[in-house]
């Protein structure tokens, strides 16, 4: 009787070689998508600070902001962000709802959909009238 000699054939070398090809590129994927997530965390939330950011100036520089729609540019975290304020009444007529949609500047893939959205209240308007 004839003794092998001793190590892998090459069906299990194959074998060996395609799983680990496969858990590499497993791994190669999730880090591209870790990588794109936190992108899209720190976007989504400078855009957050954009539109807390025009609620508060609008607050601050109308204490009662005219009803309507206006649209202006803001520079935060070295981009330009676009941003669309629609001020609405309230069923509390001393109040009024400021809805700000912020969408990305400058090189961005999709410039007609807003980032995100954030909304605020005024108040404030003078008892007199």
């Amino acid at each position: 009787m004839k003794k092998r000699a001793g190590g892998f054939t090459l069906i299990e070398v194959l074998v060996a070689l395609a799983i680990l090809a496969l858990a590499l590129g497993a791994a190669v994927r999730a880090a591209g998508d870790q990588a794109r997530t936190q992108v899209l965390l720190r976007e989504n939330s400078y855009a957050r600070w954009v539109g807390a950011n025009v609620v508060a100036e609008t607050r601050i520089n109308e204490p009662w902001p005219q009803l309507g729609t206006r649209d202006g540019q803001m520079r935060m975290a070295g981009c330009a962000w676009r941003w669309r304020l629609a001020v609405s009444d309230t069923p509390e007529k001393d109040m009024r709802r400021l809805d700000v949609d912020v969408f990305a500047g400058e090189g961005s893939l999709d410039a007609r959909t807003p980032v995100t959205t954030v909304s605020g209240f005024a108040s404030g308007r003078d008892r007199s009238q």
